[in-house]
């Protein structure tokens, strides 16, 4: 009889603990977790805030706690090293200015600035896709694409493609970011412009990332605060806009430096493809940067 009772009550001290760890996993709401995750009512409160301004809020994301930190980086020249490397043995004539060293070869012309910023203009048919771009689907795009840029030594590593822009004229802006342990970092970007089935220009504006302290790591706000930050930013919308959607990674500005940090951010993305940056630290919003113009 003894023994019964014994396995009884440990079959139900087993059935409570994987009751209790059922909601901790499933239920973010639950325990210890609610005062550190977006709860049901932050989120309801979020929701109305945007409807009353006339967003809609469409995009899911992680309601549990997340923490980041500052990165240090520097502006990468492992792409320019070997693109240099490869017009020096073909042949080139350069012009030096006070904010750019020009690179003029009989099939393209490559603009180093001293920001950072690296600019590479087709002048041939090397560059030549397979169909016009309009009439590929995104999967077949993107991939003729990475085999051209690798081919002219312009496809760096720890990338994600991002989206493209279709443009009036029937251009296309393919954009992409860099990757630090697979979160985002929207600083780097690489840019691919294309038109009538041609690559005519790349930007390239890539970052090597510095040590890190693992000190440094802090709490960052909740989506649902970045959110509501936007939206006193913008103000309220004559018409019904999207917000599609919004994740966590890192942006600055372009510095003509050495090197700096750069802050953790929400990035929010609105409909026609809208992208605003959230600090994640401060909750301010982030300005863009302003890139050189082409030549």
């Amino acid at each position: 009889m003894k023994l019964g009772r014994a396995k009884l009550i440990l079959i139900i001290a087993f059935a409570g603990l994987n009751i209790f760890l059922g909601y901790q996993l499933f239920w973010p709401d639950f325990g210890r977790l609610t005062e550190a995750a977006v709860t049901s009512e932050a989120l309801r409160e979020t929701e109305q805030k945007l409807a009353e301004n006339n967003y809609v809020l469409e995009a899911s994301f992680d309601r549990a706690t997340r923490t980041s930190d500052f990165v240090p980086v520097s502006p990468s020249r492992e792409i320019r090293h070997e693109l240099l490397y490869d017009l020096i043995r073909t042949g080139v004539q350069i012009e030096e200015s006070d904010r750019a060293i020009y690179y003029r070869a009989d099939d393209r012309l490559v603009i180093i600035h001293t920001s950072g910023l690296l600019q590479v203009f087709f002048e041939n048919n090397r560059s030549s896709l397979e169909e016009n771009p309009v009439d590929l689907d995104e999967n077949d795009l993107t991939e003729q694409v990475a085999t051209i840029l690798e081919e002219h030594h312009l496809l760096p590593e720890h990338k994600r493609f991002d989206y493209l822009e279709h443009k009036e004229d029937g251009s296309v802006i393919l954009y992409y970011h860099q990757l630090l342990e697979d979160k985002p970092i929207y600083s780097g970007q690489l840019k691919v412009f294309i038109d009538a089935a041609q690559i005519r220009a790349v930007e390239i504006y890539w970052l090597e990332p510095g040590e890190r302290i693992p000190t440094r790591e802090m709490e960052v706000i909740p989506p649902t605060e970045a959110l509501k930050n936007l939206v006193a930013e913008l103000g309220p919308s004559p018409e019904e806009r999207s917000i599609q959607k919004i994740d966590l990674g890192y942006y600055s500005g372009e510095y003509d430096a050495e090197k700096w940090e750069i802050p953790p951010v929400w990035r929010i993305v609105l409909d026609n493809n809208q992208y605003y940056y959230i600090n994640a630290f401060t909750g301010n919003l982030e300005k863009e940067a302003v890139i050189p113009e082409q030549m």
